[in-house]
């Protein structure tokens, strides 16, 4: 079983982050699902977004580079992969720089094969015995494009249930969505479930 993260950054994920909506997931993960990859020696995928506009200039962008914003709150440790950098809300557009402070961004851009490539090197080829599991923010958004790119891609993705929420952090939102459009793409998965695989 392999995990990935999407967005945990701070404009997504902290209190004065741009797009923080007070969502429980986040403590969740950071206090549950960290310290027992960091104690079981999983390893945590990441995908991270780069929201500047073409040419940098945009003052109201979000998950800017070099920016306390663009930060992830998942620890360095268990990330041995280098991040995926995303330009826009599916994974597989990117942009020119996208990632780097210094560089100038260029306009969002489809690349499916580079990300194919960051899937087969971050977590290994797809395999049926080894389920994909994806948390982060948001779950009616950046997750669910993310877990529908994962598994066309052949891997057997699914949404760990309590390390998810929407952008508004509602509950009986959030297993509504999941029982019914996300079910489509992945079942849910408790972290009781996934917690019970990882140590198998």
């Amino acid at each position: 079983m392999r995990l990935i993260s999407v967005d945990f950054q701070h404009d997504f994920a902290s209190p004065g982050g741009v797009h923080y909506g007070g969502q429980s997931c986040v403590e969740f993960v950071t206090d549950t699902v960290v310290p027992f990859a960091r104690t079981h020696g999983v390893a945590v995928a990441e995908i991270v977004s780069d929201y500047r506009s073409p040419g940098g200039d945009d003052a109201d962008a979000t998950c800017v580079p070099g920016q306390w914003g663009y930060v992830s709150v998942i620890p360095a440790d268990v990330k041995p992969a280098a991040p995926w950098v995303k330009g826009s809300i599916a994974p597989t557009w990117v942009r020119d720089g996208g990632g780097r402070a210094a560089a100038v961004p260029g306009p969002a851009r489809p690349d499916p094969a580079g990300f194919a490539a960051w899937l087969d090197s971050a977590i290994g080829p797809p395999d049926p015995s080894e389920p994909v599991v994806i948390m982060g923010l948001v779950l009616e958004v950046c997750v669910l494009a993310s877990l529908i790119e994962i598994r066309l891609r052949g891997y057997p993705a699914v949404v760990l249930i309590e390390g998810v929420d929407t952008s508004d952090g509602d509950q009986p939102r959030k297993h509504e969505f999941l029982d019914t459009l996300a079910g489509f793409w992945g079942h849910p998965m408790t972290w009781a479930q996934c917690a019970a695989a990882l140590a198998g």
